[in-house]
């Protein structure tokens, strides 16, 4: 039995932090709601979450094995963490004013509906693979993979721990794309009406949440990759 006390606070709200940074994507989230007004709408709508969720757990284990394979130090203060946190930061930051520009709703929608005009002709398979590549070829996650990895890494749980943090992780990660089709389920279908509106909004209208999310939590990643740099210019 793994010691409550390994599973801190601090760590599970870290976590769970680093995961609505993915969770929260109102183009995905329109996919889904895409999906329920398709056949077999509950079934498919899952099959996309399954491959996302799997893809996000997969991310997270990959980049523990790696970080213990090379070493590489992530406590705060260390090169590695600061690169990392100024990077995202960096990354995030540009992603949000983007967000916020003419040309965010542009370039997104046209890419929204290209893929959404070929979402009824996949498979369920397929669906698995096209919520996984969603996870893993949206260029933000990468930042949130990262950190979740490192605190791990970082904290040292115990392996029990560490499966059940990034299960939270994922959970949390997957938990906005799960919205629609768990109303669905308790409203038994009636919400076919308002899903439709909000997969047009998602589409269309969501470019400023986006970008004030991603400012934010990039003004985060700011300051703990600058109050890394003190750390280091101090015990040099």
């Amino acid at each position: 039995m793994v010691s409550l006390a390994l599973l801190t606070p601090s760590l599970i709200t870290k976590s769970s932090l680093f995961g609505i940074g993915i969770a929260f994507s109102p183009l995905h989230i329109g996919v889904v709601s895409l999906l329920l007004l398709g056949r077999s709408p509950v079934q498919r709508a899952l099959t996309y979450v399954a491959g996302w969720a799997a893809a996000n757990a997969l991310a997270i284990t990959v980049l523990m094995v790696i970080g213990e394979a090379f070493s590489i130090s992530l406590s705060h203060g260390e090169r590695e963490q600061v690169l990392i946190d100024l990077l995202g930061a960096g990354a995030l930051i540009g992603l949000g004013l983007y967000q916020l520009t003419p040309q965010a709703n542009l370039g997104e929608e046209g890419m929204a509906l290209k893929l959404m005009n070929q979402l009824p002709d996949f498979s369920s398979l397929a669906l698995v693979g096209v919520g996984a590549a969603s996870a893993l070829l949206t260029p933000e996650n990468l930042v949130f993979y990262l950190k979740e990895a490192g605190l791990l890494l970082l904290n040292e749980p115990g392996l029990t721990a560490d499966a059940e943090v990034t299960g939270i992780f994922t959970l949390v990660a997957s938990s906005l794309l799960l919205l629609p089709p768990l109303a669905w389920l308790v409203s038994g279908g009636a919400i076919r009406e308002p899903l439709a509106k909000l997969e047009n909004w998602l589409q269309h209208k969501a470019e400023w949440l986006v970008g004030v999310l991603a400012l934010f939590l990039g003004a985060y990643l700011l300051y703990e990759g600058l109050h890394g740099l003190n750390q280091m210019g101090a015990l040099a």
